[in-house]
């Protein structure tokens, strides 16, 4: 790959994983109330399709939209967000893979901890949980940790 080509990917690599810190940053400023009819809308949303696929009616209650919630506005999002993390910081090819990984890992676990603990926090309506950052870790490694285990799959057959 020429070098013109691997900066424009870097590049658009950046404005996606910047644009995804922002976008999540602002969801962490949400008041208690927004963040509850989003996840309420979207729990309905989620139960309508459940209900279709699976012909039966499914609940929406608080336990269904928490756990909505936890896997759709935490994990879903982390897994995207460690995927094009990864993605970015595995194109500066001058460090060896194990430290672009530590990179990725180390960005990924401050920003699950500032978002929770400094953000929704202060948010009126809102509660930081170590959970949530528990949960945001392990959206993280889901998809990077398969990108890292293709990656080196595909290095050892080439090899």
């Amino acid at each position: 790959m020429t070098n013109k080509k691997h900066l424009i990917i870097q590049i658009i690599l950046f404005v996606l994983y910047l644009g995804m810190l922002i976008f999540f940053m602002y969801e962490c400023f949400q008041n208690g109330n927004e963040a509850g009819r989003q996840a309420g809308w979207v729990s309905d949303t989620i139960a309508k399709i459940l209900s279709k696929i699976s012909g039966k009616e499914i609940v929406v209650d608080n336990h269904f939209k928490t756990l909505v919630s936890k896997l759709v506005g935490h994990y879903g999002y982390f897994c995207i967000l460690g995927l094009i993390s990864i993605l970015f910081y595995m194109t500066f090819n001058k460090l060896k893979v194990y430290i672009r990984f530590l990179i990725h890992l180390s960005v990924g676990i401050a920003f699950a901890l500032i978002s929770e603990f400094l953000a929704e926090a202060i948010t009126s309506g809102r509660n930081a949980s170590i959970i949530d950052v528990l949960i945001d870790i392990g959206g993280l490694l889901t998809l990077s940790s398969i990108y890292i285990l293709i990656y080196y799959l595909v290095n050892k057959r080439n090899k």
